[in-house]
Order: C-alpha cells, then sequence, then structure tokens
C-alpha cells in the first residue's frame, strides 16, 4: 500500500439548526441523532450500523473481523462501522484511502474491488476478478488510485467517485507498482527488465534499469521511485532520465520498506537479524542496525515516519521502534492477538498497529513515536447475521520465489570503499584515482558520443560518486569521447546493458553457452560488434551470456567431491561394493546444462561396514579405519588397568556403514600404572614414605608395594585422576621426619610442603581399592594401606587407628 496515499479529510456532520459545531459536540449530537432515528437510517438503506463519525485528522479506516471500521486516534474510539461485511470468516481486506470521500477495499481472498464513499458508508463493489486472487492491490498518491492485477500483469486507474476503469494501454507486464505524490504511477516490468512512468492512464516512459527476467521491489523515497534487487542486496533511485544514484547495501533477500520515506530506504534482513539503512540525500555511509535474538524471524516490510523506523515482526508480534539517527531501539511494543501477521501503515501523522481478526486492540504511534493503546470491544460488536463458513484462503507465500543461490567458500569480507566525484577529471586519471582506492577495484572505461564535456573529461560513474561499492567491484567511468563501442565482457548482463545504453548504443540480448559455475551466470561471454568498433548512435550490441551452469564430468572423483559454486552435488551409495567411494554414474550426464541450485546425484559403492576395531593398536584401528575413507578419533583415555595400548572400545558397533569422512572414535589407555612402593623409617620410629616406582629416603628400608598407580604427568591424561601431594614434619608435628599424603596443596603449620607425589583416583572406579590413612595417636606418626589387607591389619595391631583416619585415593591392585 503506498505511503503516498492521500490523508482523507472527513465531511463533518450538519445537524439542522446548529450553524457550527466541534467535533465533540458533532459526535454528542449525532449519538442523539442515532439513538432517536435508527429505524429512519436502516429504512433509508444507509451503511452506517452506528453512527458517531465527524471525521478529520488522526482517523483511519480499518478492517476488524469481517467489517470496516474508522477509528479516531485522538478520541481513542471507533466513529463508526460499516454495516454490510466485506469479508468472511478469517478473509483479510487490504484498506486503501485516497483521497476525502474515497477509500478502496480489496478481498484478495475473493478478487473482488469495493468503493467505499465514507459520506454514506454504503459499498459499491468495482471489480471481480477470481482468476487473480492474492495477486490484486490499490495504490494510490497524490489523489489518484490505480489497481495493479500482477497475476494479468495490467495496471488500471479508479474514478475515485464512481470507481470507473481505464486500463493503462501499451503498458508491458508489470508486478510491482507504486504512485508518488503527484498522482504518477511508476510499474517494474520483470521480463523486460523496465521502470515504467504512467501518467493518468497513458505510458509516458519506459528505461532499462535491470536484465530481462530479474526479480525486483519496488518503492519510494523521497517521491522518486526505487529499484531493491533482492538477490544483489542494491537499491537504485530512479528519475524519468535515469538513475540518480544506487546504494550497495550488502542486504540480500530482505523485505523492502513501504513507500513514503523522505531520503532513507530500509530492508529488514531476516538471515542476520538487521536492519540496513541507506541515505540517499547525503554521503552517510550505509548502515547496519542489529536486532538481538531475531535472526531467522518474519519481518514484514518497515514502515518510516518521520525519524523513526516502525519494523514489524511477526514471529515475537512485536513492532520495533528505530531512531534514524541514533540507531538506537526505543521500543519493542508487543501486538496482542493470534494471527499470523497484523498490518502497519502510516495515516494522519500517526503509525498504525492493527491486526485485522482481532477485534478489541489498535495501536497507534504519535509523531514522537509514543504509543497508544485503543480498545474498540464494544465499538465493533457487529449487529446479529448469520454467520459465514470461512473460506481457505488464497493468499501466495509472501516468501521470495525461485531458487536461492547456495552457498559456497568465499573470501572474508572486505571493508567497502567510498566512491569519489570524478565528474571533470581526465579519464586516465579517473581510473588511476580508482587504484589507489582498492589495487583490485576495475575500472571500466565507456565513452559517451555527446555531452557538454570536454574530450576524455569523466562525465560519470556507475555506480554514482557517493556510493559505498565492495574493493573488489568494477566501475564504469563515462567520458565524452569519440562513439566507440566499450568492452562490456566479464560484467553482469544487467550492467552490461547500462553500459551500452550509456553510450548511446542499443544492448540486445542472447543466452548462450554453459557457466562454469553460478558466479558466471548472465555475465557476458562475448559482443557484437567487438569492443573499440566504431558505432553510430543507437547501434545494436549483442551481448551472449550463459543461463545455466555446466556439469562437470565427476565420475572417478570421490564421492564427496565438491560441486562448482551454484550446484549442489548429492552423493547416494549403492550399498556394498567395489571402488568405495568413488562414483561410478551421475545424473545428469557431464555437459548438461543446470539452472542454480539444481542437484547433481553422484552413484557410489560403500564399504560394508566398520570392523571390530577391538583388541588392535591404535595406529593399527586408523589404519583400518582410512582403507574405508573413516576418519580415526583417538581417545587415550580408557580408564583401565590393561591392556595398554589395545583398542577397547569403538563408538560405532562392528558392521555399522558411514558416510564418507565420518569419524569412529577409539577408546584405550597408553599410560602403564607405576607400584606404589613403601618404605619405613629406620629404627623404633615408625613413620612410612610411599614411592611411585621408586626408591625411599636414605636409611629407610623397603616394605610391601601396596597398589599399582600413576606419576603425577598422567594426571591430565587419565580420567578421574587426582594429585597427591606430599610433605614432611619438621617441628612440633608428631615424629619428626615422618610423611604426610593429602590432596590438600596447602601447606600446614610445622609441616614443610615437598610439592605433587604421585596421582591416583578420586573415586572407586571398576577394579580399584582404596587406600586408607591411619593415624597412631601415640606416636604421632601416619601409614597407608588397603584395608583388609596383611599390612592393614598389622598396623591396626600396632596401634594405629583414629578419628583422623581417612580415604586417600583408589589405585589399581599390587600384582
Amino acid at each position: 500500500m503506498s505511503g503516498f496515499t492521500a490523508r482523507l479529510r472527513s465531511m463533518p456532520l450538519r445537524l439542522p439548526g446548529r450553524a457550527s459545531l466541534t467535533g465533540e459536540r458533532v459526535n454528542r449530537a449525532a449519538l442523539a441523532v442515532v439513538l432517536c432515528g435508527a429505524v429512519i437510517a436502516v429504512g433509508l438503506g444507509v451503511g452506517y450500523r452506528s453512527s458517531r463519525a465527524a471525521y478529520g485528522d488522526g482517523g483511519a479506516f480499518l478492517q476488524k473481523d469481517t467489517r470496516i471500521v474508522h477509528v479516531n486516534a485522538d478520541n481513542r474510539d471507533a466513529d463508526a462501522v460499516v454495516a454490510k461485511q466485506l469479508a468472511t470468516g478469517k478473509q483479510t481486506l487490504e484498506v486503501v484511502q485516497v483521497r476525502p470521500g474515497v477509500v478502496y477495499v480489496v478481498n484478495n481472498d475473493t478478487g473482488t474491488v469495493t468503493l467505499l464513499p465514507t459520506d454514506t458508508l454504503d459499498p459499491k463493489t468495482v471489480d471481480k476478478r477470481p482468476d487473480s486472487q492474492g495477486k490484486l492491490t490499490v495504490v494510490s498518491g497524490g489523489g489518484d488510485a490505480y489497481l495493479l492485477d500482477s497475476q494479468r500483469g495490467t495496471v488500471s486507474r479508479l474514478d475515485g467517485t464512481a470507481g470507473q476503469q481505464t486500463q493503462v494501454t501499451d503498458l508491458p507486464p508489470v508486478d510491482r507498482a507504486v504512485v508518488d505524490g503527484a498522482g504518477t504511477a511508476w510499474g517494474y516490468a520483470p521480463a523486460s527488465g523496465e521502470l515504467v512512468e504512467i501518467v493518468k492512464d497513458k505510458v509516458k516512459s519506459r528505461q532499462r534499469v535491470l536484465s530481462a527476467g530479474e526479480r525486483a521491489e519496488l518503492t519510494l523515497v523521497g517521491g522518486a521511485p526505487v529499484i531493491y534487487v533482492p538477490h544483489t542486496g542494491q537499491a537504485g533511485m530512479y528519475g524519468p532520465d535515469g538513475p540518480k544514484r544506487v546504494l550497495d547495501l550488502d542486504a540480500t533477500f530482505g523485505v523492502l520498506a513501504a513507500p513514503g520515506a523522505a531520503a532513507t530506504v530500509a530492508v529488514a534482513v531476516a538471515r542476520t537479524g538487521e536492519l540496513v539503512l541507506g541515505e540517499f540525500s547525503d554521503e552517510r555511509d550505509v548502515r547496519r542496525i542489529a536486532l538481538p535474538g531475531r535472526a531467522g524471524h518474519r519481518f514484514g516490510p518497515p514502515v518510516i515516519h518521520k525519524d523513526r523506523v516502525y519494523l514489524p515482526d511477526f514471529t515475537a508480534r512485536h513492532v520495533i521502534v528505530v531512531h534514524t539517527a541514533s540507531g538506537k531501539v526505543e521500543t519493542e511494543q508487543p501486538v496482542p492477538g493470534r494471527s499470523d501477521s497484523f498490518q502497519v501503515f502510516t495515516r494522519d501523522d500517526h503509525v498504525w498497529v492493527n491486526d485485522p481478526h482481532d477485534n478489541a486492540v489498535v495501536i497507534t504511534f504519535d509523531a514522537d513515536g509514543r504509543p497508544t493503546t485503543t480498545d474498540l470491544t464494544d465499538a465493533t460488536k457487529p449487529s446479529p447475521s448469520p454467520k459465514a463458513a470461512p473460506k481457505p484462503s488464497g493468499k501466495p507465500s509472501a516468501s521470495p520465489s525461485g531458487s536461492q543461490p547456495s552457498a559456497s567458500a568465499s573470501a572474508a569480507p572486505q571493508q567497502p570503499v567510498t566512491l569519489p566525484n570524478l565528474v571533470g577529471v581526465d579519464r586516465t586519471a579517473a581510473c588511476a584515482r580508482l587504484a589507489q582506492l582498492s589495487r583490485q577495484l576495475r575500472c571500466r572505461l565507456v565513452a559517451q558520443p555527446d555531452g557538454p564535456a570536454d574530450t576524455d573529461k569523466v562525465t560519470g560513474t556507475d555506480p554514482p560518486a557517493g556510493s559505498r561499492v565492495n574493493p573488489r567491484s568494477t566501475v564504469t567511468v563515462f567520458y565524452r569521447g569519440p562513439a566507440q563501442v566499450p568492452d562490456v565482457t566479464k560484467l553482469p548482463a544487467s550492467q552490461a546493458c547500462r553500459a551500452l545504453i550509456a553510450a548511446s548504443l542499443t544492448c540486445r540480448e542472447q543466452v548462450g553457452g554453459l557457466a562454469a559455475d553460478g558466479s558466471q551466470v548472465r555475465v557476458v561471454t562475448a559482443q557484437s560488434p567487438a569492443p573499440g568498433t566504431a558505432a553510430a548512435t543507437g547501434t545494436p550490441v549483442t551481448v551472449t551470456y550463459p543461463d545455466m551452469i555446466a556439469v562437470p564430468n565427476l565420475v572417478g572423483q570421490p564421492s564427496n567431491v565438491a560441486c562448482p559454486a551454484g550446484l549442489t552435488c548429492a552423493p547416494h551409495s549403492l550399498g556394498p561394493g567395489t571402488p568405495a567411494y568413488v562414483v561410478i554414474a551421475q545424473q545428469p550426464a557431464a555437459g548438461t546444462g543446470l539452472a542454480p541450485g539444481a542437484t547433481v546425484t553422484l552413484d557410489h559403492y560403500a564399504h560394508g561396514g566398520v570392523g571390530n576395531l577391538v583388541g588392535m593398536s591404535p595406529d593399527e584401528a586408523c589404519a583400518n579405519l582410512a582403507q574405508q575413507q573413516l576418519g580415526c578419533n583417538r581417545s587415550d583415555t580408557a580408564q583401565i588397568l590393561s591392556p595398554i595400548g589395545v583398542v577397547v572400545a569403538q563408538d560405532q558397533p562392528p558392521g555399522t556403514a558411514l558416510p564418507v569422512g565420518t569419524a569412529v572414535t577409539i577408546a584405550y589407555q597408553s599410560r602403564t600404572p607405576v607400584p606404589m612402593n613403601r618404605f619405613k623409617a629406620p629404627g623404633a620410629r615408625r613413620g612410612n614414605f610411599l614411592s611411585p616406582g621408586g626408591g625411599g629416603p636414605a636409611g629407610w628400608s623397603q616394605q610391601s608395594t601396596i597398589g599399582r598407580l600413576y606419576p603425577v604427568s598422567a594426571a591430565g591424561g587419565v580420567p578421574g585422576l587426582m594429585v597427591i601431594y606430599q610433605s614432611h614434619c619438621e617441628r612440633g608435628c608428631g615424629e619428626a621426619g615422618g610423611y604426610y599424603y593429602s590432596a590438600n596443596p596447602n601447606t600446614q603449620a610445622n609441616w614443610v610442603m615437598d610439592g605433587p607425589a604421585f596421582a591416583c583416583f578420586v573415586d572407586q572406579i571398576p577394579g580399584t581399592v582404596p587406600i586408607r590413612a591411619l593415624f597412631h595417636p601415640g606416636a604421632a606418626a601416619w601409614a597407608w594401606a588397603e584395608p583388609g589387607s596383611g599390612e592393614y591389619n598389622a598396623f591396626v595391631a600396632a596401634g594405629f587407628g583414629s578419628q583422623y583416619d581417612f580415604t586417600l585415593c583408589h589405585v589399581w591392585p599390587r600384582p
């Protein structure tokens, strides 16, 4: 719906005997008349169910359930309700206010267009097009209205008072249209790539803006038409004489803002959760505003009013209000209701938010972005009438049609550069200036045969000065010179035709050959006449480009081979056989042309399945997996005593068939535990010393081995191990020279910390035994042993054991 629709100035109610009334007094008087004369109103067939209407600024016509109501934002009430139902069930109406007295209503579920005079609210059917369900819209501006039928590709001018239609003649099929404040309609014709200017019911001008067949969206910014190309993310502003400025928004496959902005184009990108703003009026950069947590949400067209953007988020049922100058999100206004979408539009200096199928609430924002909620529960209750059965919706999906380009590996994005103003500069110097911006920026010189500039002086660039462009892109530099056919090979077809048209030549497109990958689709491969050929104004130049990608010969390649960019390779297993995971056939055959996004099926044989790897060494197991074109993920973390260096488990059972490159995890342990040797202090002293596989202090006698554990270095490699620290008593701590072992790394009073001693298990895993610390109260000495062992019983008999005993850790049992 056009943002340049004229304001609907209401026709105030006049009551006999009163020369003038304020809006409030009119409402009160009108209520009294209705209450006293409802029978007369029905008898005359007037369209009101109830009438309190004194329309003025701050009002809008809206759909509520199956009826149209007029809501006054200032009074926060409904002025009038159309008695006749224009929808049934969950059908959605498009309401367009053209000028005072004239409102159009489109029911896209039935293909019905209705004229609604605001003085009687008695609907009149203008047209019924059941074959165009979901494809009709009324666009208006400057007091004029047009009916766009994107199914038929036609535009008809509507007479506001009578609803008569006059079809625009000599019009190429269009699927998008807007109307500016002067009443001039602009349409985009995708089949020819033209922007068409329509005045009244005549085509005034046609200009080529894109290649034939390219899809685009259309809006108005500052009263000028703006073409947005979803697959490139660019937006261009145009006038009757050609392009004014092109912005590289880098906002692909977004949702374009509704018409009506003064200088800003806005695109909401669901894929990245961003709002992208581009300014046509000054040199400010394109700005990207992140919307946290909203990536993947379904957005509606942004609405720009004053200095704010109002973005509908249908997924969260919010209206996100963003201040254009600061880029800050000011408000996230919840929208009541349960419909899968709602309407956001501007009218009478307000932004309106309405769920057509929620009778209760309308939200309006004033010029300062302050929201107001109006509850219409009582005002919109319909008169009793038979309930119509809902009809299935005929609305098409709002998602873009056609295949999208496949993602492919590419270099990291580079910062865009701003193109300088090169007008009046010598063409050679201009290319040198561009090279200073980026060595990878290509300069394409195009001579123009006429114009006011001196020979070899630049007259303009494409994209124009001030545009932000990728440093790897091509800039066309136009200069005054002799008429020569420019070199447009290796350019996208649309840019090639723009260069030819700018050189006062005629562009003729011809499809031929196949592209090596998706990046070469619609890129010019040949031209005739050749570059540099002298040509008269208007000479036709044929540019040839491929529109399909050549399927390469992939037979004999690994089954996981990458397809050219733009195509998808899909391996298809034929079951066990040889050679395994090598392409033996493909569909379609090599040399076939496919549209971007198509799939190539690769037939191959597979191995019988994963082998039994348990009992192999890790190297043997990985070699076995490599023969089956599978990956090997080594996990040297098994909590086992033995066997050491042998696979004890695998995460994929033997016989499992896996895709090429799938990693199989094997579990084993390469660290061998060492004996925990126990030493006793000399003489009558009772102290014990523990050594992981080594000797004891000088003069101490070696006793039994009480288990097997690990060096400190193994603590990070075997799951469940903890480090045990050793300290010795110096004085005032019991038996001097005695040793103490604990997981506590902190030094205690009168003890000297020796540092980490060994590693053992925190918890008791299968196969391990606990080691208890035993304290002798009389000797103030410590000993360590496995409970129930001979050593343990001997220690207990000798007086060891107290309330201070604890489990040190768990170890493997001694041999």
